[in-house]
Protein backbone atom coordinates (compact mmCIF):
# COMPACT_ATOMS: atom_id res chain seq x y z
CA UNK A 1 0.00 0.00 0.00
CA UNK A 2 2.69 2.59 0.97
CA UNK A 3 4.48 1.68 -2.29
CA UNK A 4 1.53 2.48 -4.72
CA UNK A 5 1.20 5.59 -2.67
CA UNK A 6 4.29 7.03 -3.33
CA UNK A 7 4.21 5.82 -6.97
CA UNK A 8 1.22 7.56 -7.16
CA UNK A 9 2.60 10.60 -5.43
CA UNK A 10 5.54 11.01 -8.14
CA UNK A 11 2.97 11.17 -10.70
CA UNK A 12 1.40 13.86 -8.98
CA UNK A 13 4.28 16.07 -8.56
CA UNK A 14 5.09 15.24 -12.07
CA UNK A 15 2.03 16.78 -13.03
CA UNK A 16 2.05 19.76 -10.59
CA UNK A 17 5.75 20.42 -12.68
CA UNK A 18 4.19 20.10 -15.87
CA UNK A 19 1.51 22.62 -14.72
CA UNK A 20 3.67 25.34 -13.22
CA UNK A 21 5.85 25.28 -15.79
CA UNK A 22 2.84 25.83 -18.47
CA UNK A 23 1.63 28.40 -16.13
CA UNK A 24 5.22 30.11 -16.00
CA UNK A 25 5.18 30.82 -19.92
CA UNK A 26 1.61 31.81 -19.96
CA UNK A 27 2.02 34.60 -17.57
CA UNK A 28 5.30 36.05 -19.64
CA UNK A 29 2.97 35.89 -22.97
CA UNK A 30 -0.04 37.60 -20.61
CA UNK A 31 2.80 40.20 -20.38
CA UNK A 32 4.26 40.48 -24.16
CA UNK A 33 0.60 40.48 -25.38
CA UNK A 34 -0.46 43.36 -22.97
CA UNK A 35 2.28 45.49 -23.79
CA UNK A 36 1.66 44.72 -27.50
CA UNK A 37 -1.80 46.24 -26.79
CA UNK A 38 -0.99 49.34 -25.48
CA UNK A 39 1.80 50.01 -27.53
CA UNK A 40 -0.41 48.85 -30.80
CA UNK A 41 -3.67 48.74 -29.65
CA UNK A 42 -5.70 46.22 -31.44
CA UNK A 43 -8.62 43.57 -30.39
CA UNK A 44 -6.35 40.74 -31.58
CA UNK A 45 -3.58 41.58 -28.70
CA UNK A 46 -6.10 41.98 -26.10
CA UNK A 47 -8.03 38.74 -26.86
CA UNK A 48 -4.40 37.12 -26.73
CA UNK A 49 -3.68 38.20 -23.05
CA UNK A 50 -7.07 37.63 -21.89
CA UNK A 51 -6.35 34.07 -23.12
CA UNK A 52 -3.45 33.89 -22.25
CA UNK A 53 -4.72 35.02 -18.29
CA UNK A 54 -7.45 32.36 -18.19
CA UNK A 55 -5.14 29.58 -18.83
CA UNK A 56 -2.72 31.14 -16.13
CA UNK A 57 -5.65 30.85 -13.74
CA UNK A 58 -7.15 27.17 -14.99
CA UNK A 59 -3.31 25.41 -14.54
CA UNK A 60 -3.10 27.09 -11.24
CA UNK A 61 -6.44 25.78 -10.34
CA UNK A 62 -5.79 22.39 -11.95
CA UNK A 63 -2.31 22.76 -9.27
CA UNK A 64 -4.51 23.25 -6.23
CA UNK A 65 -6.57 19.96 -7.03
CA UNK A 66 -3.49 17.89 -7.76
CA UNK A 67 -1.86 19.16 -4.27
CA UNK A 68 -4.87 18.28 -2.40
CA UNK A 69 -5.03 14.97 -3.76
CA UNK A 70 -1.35 14.54 -3.14
CA UNK A 71 -1.72 15.69 1.14
CA UNK A 72 -4.51 13.00 0.80
CA UNK A 73 -1.73 10.03 -0.04
CA UNK A 74 0.66 11.37 2.35
CA UNK A 75 -2.34 11.65 4.73
CA UNK A 76 -3.22 8.23 4.25
CA UNK A 77 0.28 6.92 4.39
CA UNK A 78 0.77 8.49 8.04
CA UNK A 79 -2.01 7.14 9.16
CA UNK A 80 -1.44 3.97 8.34
CA UNK A 81 1.97 3.80 9.95
CA UNK A 82 0.54 5.03 13.17
CA UNK A 83 -2.13 2.57 13.22
CA UNK A 84 0.93 0.04 12.76
CA UNK A 85 2.98 1.75 15.40
CA UNK A 86 0.05 1.96 18.01
CA UNK A 87 1.38 -2.17 18.54
CA UNK A 88 4.77 -0.91 19.17
CA UNK A 89 4.61 1.73 22.05
CA UNK A 90 2.27 3.03 24.24
CA UNK A 91 0.71 6.16 23.40
CA UNK A 92 -1.20 8.47 25.61
CA UNK A 93 -4.79 9.33 24.23
CA UNK A 94 -3.61 13.39 24.12
CA UNK A 95 -0.65 12.55 22.01
CA UNK A 96 -3.05 10.04 19.97
CA UNK A 97 -5.84 12.74 19.23
CA UNK A 98 -3.37 15.81 18.40
CA UNK A 99 -1.26 13.49 16.18
CA UNK A 100 -4.27 11.86 14.23
CA UNK A 101 -6.34 15.19 14.12
CA UNK A 102 -4.13 18.15 14.50
CA UNK A 103 -0.61 17.17 13.64
CA UNK A 104 -2.38 15.37 10.10
CA UNK A 105 -4.51 18.41 9.69
CA UNK A 106 -1.01 21.01 9.74
CA UNK A 107 0.05 18.89 6.98
CA UNK A 108 -2.98 18.92 5.08
CA UNK A 109 -2.68 22.67 5.16
CA UNK A 110 1.17 22.53 4.24
CA UNK A 111 0.01 20.99 0.90
CA UNK A 112 -2.71 23.50 0.42
CA UNK A 113 -1.26 26.76 1.40
CA UNK A 114 2.60 26.52 1.70
CA UNK A 115 3.83 23.60 -1.16
CA UNK A 116 1.81 25.03 -4.01
CA UNK A 117 4.29 28.46 -2.92
CA UNK A 118 7.59 26.88 -2.51
CA UNK A 119 6.75 24.93 -6.26
CA UNK A 120 5.85 28.07 -7.41
CA UNK A 121 9.06 29.76 -6.29
CA UNK A 122 11.85 26.98 -7.43
CA UNK A 123 9.67 27.04 -10.93
CA UNK A 124 8.74 30.30 -11.76
CA UNK A 125 11.56 32.40 -10.28
CA UNK A 126 14.20 31.03 -12.66
CA UNK A 127 12.40 31.02 -15.58
CA UNK A 128 11.17 35.01 -14.78
CA UNK A 129 14.80 36.07 -14.25
CA UNK A 130 16.08 34.16 -16.96
CA UNK A 131 13.30 36.27 -18.72
CA UNK A 132 14.49 39.46 -17.29
CA UNK A 133 18.20 39.13 -18.19
CA UNK A 134 17.27 38.39 -21.82
CA UNK A 135 15.50 41.81 -21.79
CA UNK A 136 17.50 43.76 -19.30
CA UNK A 137 20.60 42.92 -17.38
CA UNK A 138 20.41 45.60 -14.78
CA UNK A 139 16.27 44.67 -13.80
CA UNK A 140 17.42 41.15 -13.59
CA UNK A 141 20.46 42.20 -11.14
CA UNK A 142 18.32 44.25 -9.38
CA UNK A 143 16.01 41.23 -9.15
CA UNK A 144 18.64 38.42 -8.12
CA UNK A 145 19.93 40.88 -5.58
CA UNK A 146 16.79 42.24 -3.33
CA UNK A 147 15.44 38.32 -3.78
CA UNK A 148 17.46 36.59 -1.01
CA UNK A 149 16.39 39.33 2.20
CA UNK A 150 12.91 37.63 2.27
CA UNK A 151 14.14 34.40 3.01
CA UNK A 152 16.75 35.49 5.03
CA UNK A 153 14.29 37.42 6.95
CA UNK A 154 12.15 34.24 6.95
CA UNK A 155 14.48 32.06 8.90
CA UNK A 156 15.52 34.53 11.56
CA UNK A 157 11.61 34.62 12.12
CA UNK A 158 11.35 30.85 12.05
CA UNK A 159 13.93 30.52 14.80
CA UNK A 160 11.77 32.21 17.15
CA UNK A 161 8.93 30.61 15.84
CA UNK A 162 9.45 27.39 16.30
CA UNK A 163 10.21 27.12 20.15
CA UNK A 164 6.42 29.27 20.42
CA UNK A 165 4.94 26.36 18.18
CA UNK A 166 6.25 23.55 20.40
CA UNK A 167 4.87 25.51 23.38
CA UNK A 168 1.84 25.53 21.59
CA UNK A 169 1.69 22.09 20.49
CA UNK A 170 2.07 20.53 24.47
CA UNK A 171 -0.24 22.77 25.34
CA UNK A 172 -2.52 21.56 22.67
CA UNK A 173 -1.70 17.78 23.50
CA UNK A 174 -2.42 18.26 27.49
CA UNK A 175 -6.13 20.06 26.65
CA UNK A 176 -7.12 17.41 24.26
CA UNK A 177 -5.72 15.24 27.01
CA UNK A 178 -7.51 16.79 29.71
CA UNK A 179 -10.77 16.87 27.83
CA UNK A 180 -10.70 12.86 27.31
CA UNK A 181 -9.50 12.49 31.34
CA UNK A 182 -13.08 14.86 31.87
CA UNK A 183 -14.89 12.59 29.18
CA UNK A 184 -14.05 9.02 30.90
CA UNK A 185 -14.58 10.24 34.41
CA UNK A 186 -17.62 12.88 33.51
CA UNK A 187 -20.32 10.10 35.70
CA UNK A 188 -17.42 9.56 38.86
CA UNK A 189 -16.79 13.79 38.59
CA UNK A 190 -20.52 13.92 39.10
CA UNK A 191 -21.64 11.37 41.80
CA UNK A 192 -18.84 13.12 43.88
CA UNK A 193 -19.83 16.35 42.88
CA UNK A 194 -16.76 17.72 41.32
CA UNK A 195 -18.13 18.54 37.55
CA UNK A 196 -17.25 22.19 38.55
CA UNK A 197 -13.48 21.53 39.28
CA UNK A 198 -13.05 19.46 36.15
CA UNK A 199 -14.63 22.36 33.79
CA UNK A 200 -12.47 24.89 35.87
CA UNK A 201 -9.52 22.48 34.95
CA UNK A 202 -10.21 21.94 30.88
CA UNK A 203 -10.63 26.42 31.06
CA UNK A 204 -7.38 27.01 32.16
CA UNK A 205 -5.56 24.29 30.12
CA UNK A 206 -7.42 25.97 26.94
CA UNK A 207 -7.04 29.26 28.24
CA UNK A 208 -3.33 28.31 28.47
CA UNK A 209 -3.68 26.78 24.78
CA UNK A 210 -5.31 29.93 23.08
CA UNK A 211 -2.38 31.98 24.74
CA UNK A 212 0.22 29.94 23.28
CA UNK A 213 -1.76 30.00 19.84
CA UNK A 214 -2.14 33.39 19.70
CA UNK A 215 1.94 33.86 20.09
CA UNK A 216 2.70 32.30 16.97
CA UNK A 217 0.16 34.21 15.11
CA UNK A 218 1.47 37.09 16.43
CA UNK A 219 4.40 36.35 14.97
CA UNK A 220 3.08 35.06 11.62
CA UNK A 221 1.29 38.45 11.21
CA UNK A 222 4.79 40.29 12.02
CA UNK A 223 6.36 37.73 9.20
CA UNK A 224 3.47 38.87 6.76
CA UNK A 225 3.85 42.42 6.84
CA UNK A 226 7.71 42.09 6.72
CA UNK A 227 7.33 40.24 3.27
CA UNK A 228 5.39 42.40 2.34
CA UNK A 229 6.82 45.63 3.22
CA UNK A 230 10.24 43.85 1.42
CA UNK A 231 8.68 43.11 -2.09
CA UNK A 232 7.08 45.87 -2.07
CA UNK A 233 10.11 47.97 -1.55
CA UNK A 234 11.57 45.72 -4.39
CA UNK A 235 9.58 46.14 -6.89
CA UNK A 236 9.44 50.23 -5.86
CA UNK A 237 12.90 50.17 -6.57
CA UNK A 238 12.48 48.41 -10.07
CA UNK A 239 9.69 50.72 -10.94
CA UNK A 240 11.84 53.73 -9.92
CA UNK A 241 14.77 52.35 -12.06
CA UNK A 242 13.31 51.81 -14.87
CA UNK A 243 10.87 54.97 -15.01
CA UNK A 244 14.79 57.43 -14.57
CA UNK A 245 16.40 55.27 -17.51
CA UNK A 246 13.26 55.36 -19.47
CA UNK A 247 13.36 59.54 -19.03
CA UNK A 248 16.86 59.28 -20.17
CA UNK A 249 16.84 56.93 -22.57
CA UNK A 250 18.58 54.12 -20.78
CA UNK A 251 15.52 51.91 -21.94
CA UNK A 252 12.84 51.34 -24.87
CA UNK A 253 9.13 51.89 -23.24
CA UNK A 254 7.75 48.12 -24.07
CA UNK A 255 10.59 46.57 -22.71
CA UNK A 256 10.33 48.60 -19.40
CA UNK A 257 6.76 48.26 -19.43
CA UNK A 258 6.83 44.35 -20.13
CA UNK A 259 9.44 44.05 -16.73
CA UNK A 260 7.12 46.34 -14.81
CA UNK A 261 4.36 43.85 -15.36
CA UNK A 262 6.61 41.13 -14.59
CA UNK A 263 8.07 42.54 -11.31
CA UNK A 264 5.37 41.34 -9.16
CA UNK A 265 4.88 38.31 -10.77
CA UNK A 266 8.19 37.74 -9.62
CA UNK A 267 7.72 38.46 -6.14
CA UNK A 268 3.97 36.97 -5.85
CA UNK A 269 5.08 33.57 -4.59
CA UNK A 270 7.63 35.01 -1.66
CA UNK A 271 4.51 37.36 -0.69
CA UNK A 272 2.10 34.69 -0.73
CA UNK A 273 4.33 32.38 1.02
CA UNK A 274 4.72 35.05 3.72
CA UNK A 275 0.66 34.48 4.55
CA UNK A 276 1.06 30.73 5.00
CA UNK A 277 4.27 31.11 6.98
CA UNK A 278 3.03 30.24 9.87
CA UNK A 279 1.66 27.32 8.56
CA UNK A 280 4.90 25.99 7.14
CA UNK A 281 6.42 26.27 11.06
CA UNK A 282 3.57 24.45 12.29
CA UNK A 283 3.60 21.66 9.51
CA UNK A 284 7.89 21.28 9.97
CA UNK A 285 6.47 20.56 13.84
CA UNK A 286 4.48 18.29 13.21
CA UNK A 287 6.45 16.13 10.33
CA UNK A 288 9.00 16.23 13.21
CA UNK A 289 6.88 14.65 15.89
CA UNK A 290 5.63 12.34 13.36
CA UNK A 291 9.28 11.19 12.55
CA UNK A 292 9.81 11.00 16.44
CA UNK A 293 7.01 8.78 17.10
CA UNK A 294 7.38 6.77 13.65
CA UNK A 295 11.28 5.89 14.23
CA UNK A 296 11.49 4.04 11.39
CA UNK A 297 14.85 1.39 11.93
CA UNK A 298 16.46 -1.10 9.83
CA UNK A 299 16.97 -4.39 11.16
CA UNK A 300 17.97 -5.98 7.92
CA UNK A 301 20.36 -3.67 6.38
CA UNK A 302 19.03 -1.93 4.05
CA UNK A 303 16.28 -4.71 2.41
CA UNK A 304 12.68 -4.67 3.96
CA UNK A 305 11.47 -8.06 2.95
CA UNK A 306 12.25 -11.32 3.89
CA UNK A 307 13.12 -13.36 0.89
CA UNK A 308 13.36 -16.49 2.49
CA UNK A 309 11.20 -18.01 5.05
CA UNK A 310 12.93 -17.74 8.62
CA UNK A 311 13.35 -19.40 11.39
CA UNK A 312 11.80 -18.40 14.67
CA UNK A 313 13.29 -18.45 18.21
CA UNK A 314 11.76 -17.31 21.49
CA UNK A 315 14.07 -17.25 24.26
CA UNK A 316 13.46 -16.57 28.06
CA UNK A 317 10.12 -14.74 26.66
CA UNK A 318 7.79 -13.65 29.26
CA UNK A 319 4.60 -11.21 28.65
CA UNK A 320 1.96 -10.25 31.24
CA UNK A 321 -1.24 -7.94 30.67
CA UNK A 322 -1.71 -4.54 31.82
CA UNK A 323 -2.89 -4.44 34.96
CA UNK A 324 -2.48 -7.81 35.55
CA UNK A 325 -0.03 -9.49 37.92
CA UNK A 326 0.42 -12.90 36.92
CA UNK A 327 2.16 -13.27 33.71
CA UNK A 328 0.89 -15.59 30.95
CA UNK A 329 4.27 -16.44 29.58
CA UNK A 330 6.79 -17.35 31.76
CA UNK A 331 10.42 -18.10 30.55
CA UNK A 332 9.74 -19.53 27.20
CA UNK A 333 12.20 -21.14 25.65
CA UNK A 334 10.89 -22.40 21.61
CA UNK A 335 12.13 -22.47 18.34
CA UNK A 336 10.13 -23.32 15.14
CA UNK A 337 11.97 -24.03 12.04
CA UNK A 338 12.44 -22.04 8.70
CA UNK A 339 9.94 -23.30 5.84
CA UNK A 340 7.52 -25.75 8.00
CA UNK A 341 4.44 -26.34 9.02
CA UNK A 342 4.49 -26.40 13.03
CA UNK A 343 1.18 -27.13 15.43
CA UNK A 344 1.59 -25.31 18.73
CA UNK A 345 -0.02 -27.13 21.50
CA UNK A 346 -0.98 -26.99 25.01
CA UNK A 347 -3.62 -27.17 27.51
CA UNK A 348 -6.99 -24.51 27.40
CA UNK A 349 -4.96 -21.79 28.97
CA UNK A 350 -1.25 -22.20 28.37
CA UNK A 351 -1.08 -18.68 26.22
CA UNK A 352 -0.94 -19.96 22.65
CA UNK A 353 -2.96 -17.32 21.17
CA UNK A 354 -1.46 -14.98 23.36
CA UNK A 355 2.02 -16.41 21.67
CA UNK A 356 0.92 -15.71 18.10
CA UNK A 357 0.29 -12.25 19.25
CA UNK A 358 3.44 -11.88 20.05
CA UNK A 359 4.88 -13.31 17.24
CA UNK A 360 3.21 -11.02 15.02
CA UNK A 361 4.25 -8.13 16.60
CA UNK A 362 0.87 -6.73 18.29
CA UNK A 363 1.80 -7.89 21.74
CA UNK A 364 5.25 -6.83 22.92
CA UNK A 365 7.18 -9.67 25.46
CA UNK A 366 7.42 -8.24 29.01
CA UNK A 367 11.37 -9.37 29.06
CA UNK A 368 13.48 -11.69 26.48
CA UNK A 369 13.75 -11.53 23.17
CA UNK A 370 11.89 -13.10 19.86
CA UNK A 371 14.90 -13.97 16.91
CA UNK A 372 14.54 -14.14 13.40
CA UNK A 373 17.05 -16.80 11.84
CA UNK A 374 19.70 -15.61 14.69
CA UNK A 375 18.59 -11.95 14.29
CA UNK A 376 16.81 -9.95 16.64
CA UNK A 377 13.72 -8.70 15.39
CA UNK A 378 11.23 -6.03 16.09
CA UNK A 379 7.11 -5.69 16.32
CA UNK A 380 7.36 -2.82 14.01
CA UNK A 381 8.94 -5.11 11.40
CA UNK A 382 6.93 -8.09 12.46
CA UNK A 383 3.55 -7.18 11.72
CA UNK A 384 4.74 -6.54 7.72
CA UNK A 385 5.56 -9.26 7.45
CA UNK A 386 3.29 -11.90 9.41
CA UNK A 387 -0.59 -12.76 8.21
CA UNK A 388 -2.02 -13.72 11.39
CA UNK A 389 -5.39 -15.33 11.64
CA UNK A 390 -7.20 -14.80 14.97
CA UNK A 391 -9.84 -17.34 16.60
CA UNK A 392 -12.48 -15.03 15.62
CA UNK A 393 -11.81 -13.28 12.35
CA UNK A 394 -13.39 -10.07 11.61
CA UNK A 395 -16.19 -9.05 9.47
CA UNK A 396 -16.26 -6.15 8.16
CA UNK A 397 -19.79 -3.80 7.08
CA UNK A 398 -18.82 -4.26 3.61
CA UNK A 399 -19.18 -7.08 0.48
CA UNK A 400 -17.71 -10.28 1.24
CA UNK A 401 -15.67 -9.73 -2.22
CA UNK A 402 -13.63 -7.02 -0.25
CA UNK A 403 -14.03 -9.25 3.33
CA UNK A 404 -11.94 -11.83 1.50
CA UNK A 405 -9.55 -9.65 -0.12
CA UNK A 406 -9.15 -7.14 2.85
CA UNK A 407 -10.36 -4.25 0.72
CA UNK A 408 -6.92 -5.18 -2.03
CA UNK A 409 -8.02 -6.15 -5.76
CA UNK A 410 -7.93 -10.25 -6.99
CA UNK A 411 -8.76 -11.70 -10.43
CA UNK A 412 -12.26 -13.15 -9.99
CA UNK A 413 -11.27 -17.21 -11.15
CA UNK A 414 -8.14 -16.85 -8.34
CA UNK A 415 -10.97 -15.87 -5.81
CA UNK A 416 -13.37 -18.87 -6.89
CA UNK A 417 -10.81 -21.23 -6.69
CA UNK A 418 -10.14 -19.91 -3.22
CA UNK A 419 -14.19 -20.58 -2.24
CA UNK A 420 -14.26 -23.84 -4.56
CA UNK A 421 -11.14 -25.29 -2.30
CA UNK A 422 -12.89 -24.76 1.25
CA UNK A 423 -16.83 -24.92 0.19
CA UNK A 424 -17.74 -21.46 -0.09
CA UNK A 425 -18.69 -21.18 -3.83
CA UNK A 426 -22.74 -20.92 -2.75
CA UNK A 427 -21.93 -17.59 -0.83
CA UNK A 428 -23.26 -13.96 -2.67
CA UNK A 429 -19.44 -12.74 -2.55
CA UNK A 430 -20.91 -9.19 -3.84
CA UNK A 431 -23.08 -7.93 -1.06
CA UNK A 432 -22.83 -8.55 3.10
CA UNK A 433 -23.52 -11.35 3.90
CA UNK A 434 -23.99 -12.93 7.53
CA UNK A 435 -21.35 -16.04 7.99
CA UNK A 436 -21.71 -19.00 10.29
CA UNK A 437 -18.37 -19.59 12.53
CA UNK A 438 -16.94 -22.20 10.18
CA UNK A 439 -17.61 -19.92 7.21
CA UNK A 440 -15.64 -16.81 9.00
CA UNK A 441 -12.78 -19.06 10.25
CA UNK A 442 -12.44 -20.41 6.59
CA UNK A 443 -12.42 -16.61 5.37
CA UNK A 444 -9.77 -16.01 7.70
CA UNK A 445 -7.68 -18.48 6.69
CA UNK A 446 -8.34 -17.00 2.68
CA UNK A 447 -7.37 -13.67 4.26
CA UNK A 448 -3.66 -14.96 5.88
CA UNK A 449 -2.85 -16.82 2.72
CA UNK A 450 -3.63 -14.25 0.13
CA UNK A 451 -1.36 -12.05 2.22
CA UNK A 452 2.39 -12.15 0.63
CA UNK A 453 4.02 -13.20 4.07
CA UNK A 454 6.73 -15.01 4.93
CA UNK A 455 5.12 -16.21 7.93
CA UNK A 456 1.56 -17.36 8.55
CA UNK A 457 0.53 -17.61 12.39
CA UNK A 458 -3.10 -19.34 12.53
CA UNK A 459 -5.08 -19.65 15.62
CA UNK A 460 -7.45 -22.83 15.19
CA UNK A 461 -8.33 -22.74 11.91
CA UNK A 462 -10.61 -25.84 12.06
CA UNK A 463 -12.19 -25.40 15.21
CA UNK A 464 -15.73 -26.34 14.90
CA UNK A 465 -15.44 -27.73 11.73
CA UNK A 466 -16.30 -31.49 10.12
CA UNK A 467 -13.43 -33.77 9.12
CA UNK A 468 -14.25 -33.41 5.48
CA UNK A 469 -14.47 -29.87 5.45
CA UNK A 470 -10.97 -29.58 7.70
CA UNK A 471 -9.23 -31.86 5.32
CA UNK A 472 -10.00 -29.22 2.45
CA UNK A 473 -8.17 -26.28 5.00
CA UNK A 474 -5.41 -28.58 5.52
CA UNK A 475 -4.78 -29.22 1.70
CA UNK A 476 -5.12 -25.58 1.02
CA UNK A 477 -2.55 -24.59 3.84
CA UNK A 478 -0.51 -27.16 1.99
CA UNK A 479 -0.61 -26.04 -0.75
CA UNK A 480 0.55 -22.87 0.05
CA UNK A 481 3.04 -23.78 2.59
CA UNK A 482 6.53 -23.19 0.47
CA UNK A 483 8.43 -20.35 1.37
CA UNK A 484 6.61 -19.93 4.35
CA UNK A 485 7.34 -20.45 7.77
CA UNK A 486 3.66 -21.56 9.20
CA UNK A 487 2.84 -21.72 12.70
CA UNK A 488 -0.97 -23.19 13.62
CA UNK A 489 -2.08 -23.03 17.21
CA UNK A 490 -4.66 -26.55 17.75
CA UNK A 491 -5.74 -28.99 19.28
CA UNK A 492 -7.15 -31.20 17.08
CA UNK A 493 -5.47 -34.34 16.26
CA UNK A 494 -5.73 -34.47 12.50
CA UNK A 495 -4.30 -31.00 12.24
CA UNK A 496 -1.38 -32.44 14.50
CA UNK A 497 -0.84 -35.24 12.11
CA UNK A 498 -0.53 -32.98 9.37
CA UNK A 499 1.98 -30.69 10.83
CA UNK A 500 6.20 -31.27 9.61
CA UNK A 501 6.38 -30.43 13.37
CA UNK A 502 5.39 -30.01 16.67
CA UNK A 503 5.97 -27.79 19.54
CA UNK A 504 4.26 -27.86 23.04
CA UNK A 505 3.78 -25.24 25.40
CA UNK A 506 3.19 -25.53 28.66
CA UNK A 507 1.64 -23.90 31.53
Amino acid sequence: MFTIIKLESKKILGEIVACKVVEGFFILLSAAALVKFISTPSGKFLLAAFGFFAGRFLLSSTAEKFFARLSVNVQTSFRQKIHVQLFEQEVSSGELLTLIFDTLQSLDEFFLKVAPQIVSAIILLPIFLICAALVDLLTAAILLVTLPIAPLLLWLIGKATAEKNSRAWAQLQKLNGDFRELLSAITTLKMFGRIDAGAKKIRAASEKSSAATLDVLKLAFVSSFALELITTLSIALVAVTLGLRLVAGGVEFQAALFLLLLAPEFFLPIRKFGVAFHVMISARSSLERLKKFLREEKFFGATEKILMPPEISLVDVSFTYPKKKSPVLRGVNLKFSAGKITALIGESGAGKSTLLKLLAGILKPTTGSIKLTDVETHCALRITHCALLPQAPHLFETTLRKNFTMFDTLADTELKNFLDALNLSTLEINSPQKLSRGQLQRLGVIRALLKDAPIILLDEPTAGLDEATEQKVLELIKKFSPRRTIIIATHRLPVIEFADEVVQIST
